[in-house]
């Protein structure tokens, strides 16, 4: 039935239900998890948390939403929980398995052959990227006042793509809101400007 709506109607529902996702998980969640707690059992609590995550992500997908999208409001919800520092120590082990996982698939979707290919562009894309970046980032630490040292060092450390552009591009190329080739040059772009960051 979600696909039968008009373009403003699935527009209403996605906003309607991320709204409500996130105002009950604000004031819902604080005693749901009170409940949970009071198990004393770090598995239910674990295991909670992982249904909450799951379950979030796939009402997104159903009501047409990136489950990136809807694992990340997912964490949002979880993050204003007063019990976030348990969550974090039980998704701990989680965390770094998924970490790798994400970036192994990244990495194995990578077209490399596109930088031998159009060698001037991609790297004229990836210094005008972090170029960029970095004048922006130098601006904004100049207006929070920060030293020079401070604001040159917080500049050259980000000034790179960061990971949910990879989400992002390689959802838009899905849906051919930009071309496949275009999202994989936007990804190896972000990929190598990730890579210059330990530089």
């Amino acid at each position: 039935w979600v696909t039968s709506l008009s373009g403003w109607q699935h527009a209403l529902l996605i906003l309607c239900v991320i709204s409500a996702v996130i105002i009950s998980g604000q004031f819902l969640s604080r005693f749901f998890f009170r409940y949970i707690a009071k198990t004393n059992l770090r598995e239910v609590f674990t295991a909670t948390s992982l249904a909450l995550i799951v379950g979030i992500t796939l009402l997104m997908e159903i009501v047409g939403v990136s489950p990136a999208l809807g694992a990340f409001i997912a964490g949002l919800v979880l993050a204003n929980s007063e019990y976030k520092h348990t969550l974090e120590a039980d998704i701990s082990p989680f965390k770094g398995l998924l970490l790798g996982l994400f970036f192994i698939s990244v990495g194995m979707g990578m077209n490399f052959g596109l930088l031998g290919e159009y060698t001037a562009y991609v790297l004229s894309a990836v210094i005008a990227l972090i170029a960029i970046k970095l004048v922006i980032l130098l601006i904004l630490g100049r207006i929070f006042g920060l030293s020079f040292a401070q604001n040159a060092l917080f500049a050259a450390a980000i000034a790179q793509g960061g990971e949910f552009a990879f989400v992002l591009f390689q959802y838009a190329g899905s849906l051919e809101v930009i071309e496949q080739g275009n999202a994989a040059f936007l990804t190896l772009t972000v990929a190598l400007s990730m890579a210059t960051t330990p530089f």
